[in-house]
């Protein structure tokens, strides 16, 4: 079995700027930060796939033909009440959200459930682990931050090994633009 999901990801620029702000929420409960190299924004999660499925997901994915866009990152949010999650907000047109669906219906068709929840694209840049109520002046001193503008040229099939030092990313399969 492989853990697997599908995703893009911005460039290594926008990454680190949204680490490095990242640093201005350290102290303001407990937070487990994604590290810059692991950032990347999450198009379909398919969790544990059988190693004999995935020539078929790398083969669906073969056939999109979406054109590269570009991609902007600012502004910082969160998910859940009290927050779960801290992320860099994403606009691009509506391009990452296109693709998204795309990826899903593909998946559908190879039996992956579909996503309930409607698709924010988002890069995630910590999660909360305990909450504290200084968490929200830290988050508003840099909730208008830009991080950058990128091209995004490729769709991803990336492995995910889970270990005590954090999760291994490696990308299995590369679809371009």
């Amino acid at each position: 079995m492989v853990r697997a999901f599908i995703a893009v990801e911005p460039s290594a620029e926008i990454r680190n700027e949204i680490s490095a702000a990242g640093q201005n929420l350290r102290g303001a409960g407990r937070l487990s930060f994604v590290s810059p190299n692991l950032m990347h924004i999450t198009l379909k999660f398919l969790g544990e796939v059988p190693e004999s499925q995935i020539q078929k997901i790398a083969a669906s994915l073969d056939d999109i033909s979406a054109a590269p866009y570009t991609l902007h990152a600012s502004g910082i949010s969160t998910f859940g009440r009290p927050p779960r999650v801290i992320k860099a907000e994403v606009h691009d047109g509506g391009a990452t959200a296109s693709l998204a669906a795309d990826v899903e219906s593909r998946m559908a068709k190879l039996g992956f459930k579909r996503e309930e929840k409607p698709f924010s694209p988002h890069i995630t840049i910590a999660r909360v682990k305990e909450y504290s109520p200084a968490l929200q002046p830290k988050i508003a001193a840099i909730k208008e931050r830009d991080f950058g503008t990128c091209d995004i040229a490729a769709v991803l099939l990336k492995k995910s090994v889970l270990t005590p030092s954090g999760p291994i990313y490696t990308t299995i399969h590369r679809v371009e633009l």
